[in-house]
């Protein structure tokens, strides 16, 4: 028993031995990705570019939309479910569902900006991913005391 329990706190202190190690690693490092000077496409040059673009735009926001009215919808449901495992369980399937649909959006939206990045194709446009690290100036503009 007591072999047992020690086991797991070496894996458990070596995870996280290795966790810490390698995000202090990998803190500093910035990797650019840009394709050689001339072969970058904008698709904001022509009319299809930026039908693509806005497009692409759309589908995310209108799945991200779909997700987030799913899981409220499961949540009503799990609240109304009045104790009715069978209820229960379905709420819960919908929010499980609506859970994998978000993992499956961020991954399709990584691989679009990937792809995009390798290939030259700004196929975002200029989309800007806010972060907590990232500071918007702030414009402040006096006005007149009359």
């Amino acid at each position: 028993m007591m072999r047992s329990v020690m086991k797991r706190v070496a894996a458990l202190l070596t995870t996280l031995g290795s966790l810490a190690i390698t995000s202090k690693a990998f803190a500093d490092i910035t990797v650019n990705v840009a394709p050689p000077p001339g072969t970058a496409i904008t698709p904001t040059n022509g009319i299809v570019g930026v039908l693509f673009t806005n497009l692409i735009r759309i589908i995310f926001v209108v799945a991200a939309l779909a997700v987030l009215v799913m899981l409220i919808i499961g949540a009503f449901q799990w609240i109304t479910s009045g104790g009715d495992k069978e209820a229960v369980g379905n709420a819960r399937k919908r929010i499980t569902n609506a859970l994998i649909g978000l993992a499956i959006l961020a991954f399709a939206f990584v691989i679009v900006f990937v792809v995009g990045n390798i290939l030259g194709i700004n196929i975002l446009g200029n989309l800007t991913i806010p972060s907590l690290t990232s500071t918007a100036p702030i414009i402040v503009t006096p006005t007149p005391v009359r």
